[in-house]
């Protein structure tokens, strides 16, 4: 499969990190963020604000950042996240290890499409919010859920938003990291690439191709966490190409001109 793109907004959020002046500056020398992220969502009640946790409040930041207060409502959302809220999840494990009982709103919100269903409910979304998670290809899995939605024959979306978010795993299960970690979330906002129009192609291939593979050093591989590496070819415009392969696929990002 080969599915083409266009962004036509964006916003992004992680240490150090909010505005898209400085993501376009980070972007000509990509490093892996460091540290906690300040969150501030005044838009949403103080009662919904409390049960969103840091990951959640993130990945709602950018989502709302591309998508105007009083827009959207039939706008299809893809959440990406190959972790999603993992502390929640682990938590929960603890207290049924120790026959504590379990919170049913404790387990609603660890499951993985916890992020976007609160986000439906607040922003009284009424198009389709699907999550996806694909091992070490996150961002691919969202693109493709995405293209999807704008090809459906029922008609297409106009337009989708995918939204990608991750945290470090908590210390029960930060042994299972194998790439760089760093807190992140960012949106973009895909639609139809009309003709004359420069975006992107996503194609699954079956092997990586011979001199395109990822190298640390190049662009972000070796130094980003993927979905980080991702987000620096969508903002990097020297960049033409992106391989991404594990042993779930393997994968080409291009730039393209319709």
């Amino acid at each position: 499969m080969r599915a083409a793109f266009a962004v036509r907004a964006w916003a992004a959020i992680a240490p150090g990190l909010q505005s898209q002046e400085q993501w376009l500056q980070w972007a000509k020398a990509p490093v892996c963020p460091v540290g906690g992220t300040a969150v501030e969502l005044p838009h949403v009640p103080a009662m919904a604000r409390r049960r969103l946790g840091h990951l959640a409040k993130m990945a709602v930041s950018v989502a709302d950042s591309v998508l105007p207060p009083e827009e959207g409502a039939d706008i299809p959302v893809v959440w990406a996240s190959r972790y999603g809220d993992a502390d929640k999840a682990l938590s929960l494990l603890r207290s049924q290890a120790q026959d504590e009982p379990l919170s049913p709103t404790a387990f609603g919100l660890s499951v993985h499409n916890a992020v976007g269903a609160q986000h439906s409910i607040l922003r009284g979304m009424r198009a389709n919010a699907v999550c996806v998670a694909s091992s070490h290809c996150a961002p691919e899995a969202g693109v493709v859920e995405a293209v999807g939605l704008l090809q459906d024959a029922e008609p297409g979306a106009a337009e989708v938003l995918l939204v990608c978010y991750d945290e470090p795993l908590p210390p029960g299960y930060a042994a299972f990291h194998d790439e760089p970690v760093a807190e992140y979330a960012w949106a973009a906002l895909l639609a139809p690439l009309q003709a004359g129009e420069a975006g992107f192609a996503l194609q699954a291939l079956d092997a990586a191709p011979q001199g395109d593979e990822e190298t640390p050093g190049r662009g972000g591989a070796g130094v980003l966490p993927h979905g980080l590496d991702a987000l620096h070819f969508l903002l990097k415009g020297e960049r033409q190409h992106l391989v991404h392969g594990h042993a779930s696929g393997q994968w080409m990002w291009e730039r393209v001109h319709a």
